[in-house]
């Protein structure tokens, strides 16, 4: 068996360009992310529409959603008396 029978050979690799990463102000961001919110369902359409992927939609929801105001009293348990 020769080379040219076991396989064929690669003769040219072509490296096809995936463009450069996005970057998004926090404005862009804040805009994507009301949109997101306006009605239910619209994560995956508003993450289409703008050509990101609906995870990294989510990350931003969640980086935009207001802090608990005190997380350091948990809500429900009464305190020990003795």
């Amino acid at each position: 068996m020769d080379s040219e029978s076991r396989g064929a050979q690669v003769e040219r690799l072509e490296v096809v360009a995936t463009g450069r990463r996005r970057r998004w102000s926090e404005d862009e961001k804040l805009k994507i992310v009301l949109e997101s919110l306006q009605a239910p369902r619209q994560v995956a359409a508003t993450a289409r529409r703008y050509g990101v992927s609906r995870s990294l939609l989510l990350r931003w929801r969640r980086s935009f959603r207001p802090e608990p105001k005190d997380v350091a009293d948990p809500l429900g348990f009464v305190p020990r008396w003795w």
